[in-house]
């Protein structure tokens, strides 16, 4: 990954945070979503936009696993979820980024804008939300 990184202070709490979520974005570039889970709280709320299909609100890792991350294999080919920026203020961490894939029932590319908002607790991320162009995935999806 190679996103840049702005923090709002020099706050301890915030580079850490910050780091968790540079390591997770890693991980999952490499194909390992079982490290992603394992980082997350058990009680994790994981908002989906709601333009997609997947799109909802879903609560502990076996639902993240079951309803989102199982659901890029399903739908998506070659997806990648490339952040760009972090922004870390104490606990709250903002990546700005792109997804990018093909379409697995159409073979359409796509290259959609993200932001993420990650919020922690004790060095634990407890809520991630995605705000995104889901128009331009659904497209690629229909």
């Amino acid at each position: 990954m190679t996103a840049r990184v702005t923090m709002g202070s020099q706050d301890t709490r915030a580079s850490r945070n910050q780091g968790v979520v540079a390591q997770m974005y890693a991980d999952l570039s490499r194909g390992d979503g079982e490290a992603v889970l394992s980082t997350l709280s058990e009680t994790i709320e994981w908002v989906v936009a709601a333009g997609l299909p997947y799109g909802g609100t879903y609560r502990g890792r076996e639902a993240v696993l079951v309803n989102v991350f199982a659901r890029f294999d399903t739908q998506w080919d070659d997806f990648a979820v490339d952040p760009a920026e972090l922004v870390a203020v104490e606990d709250v961490v903002i990546a700005l980024g792109h997804y990018q894939g093909r379409g697995r029932e159409t073979g359409k590319a796509m290259k959609a804008r993200f932001a993420h908002a990650w919020r922690f607790e004790d060095g634990v991320p407890v809520s991630f939300e995605t705000i995104a162009d889901t128009g331009i995935m659904v497209a690629a999806m229909s």
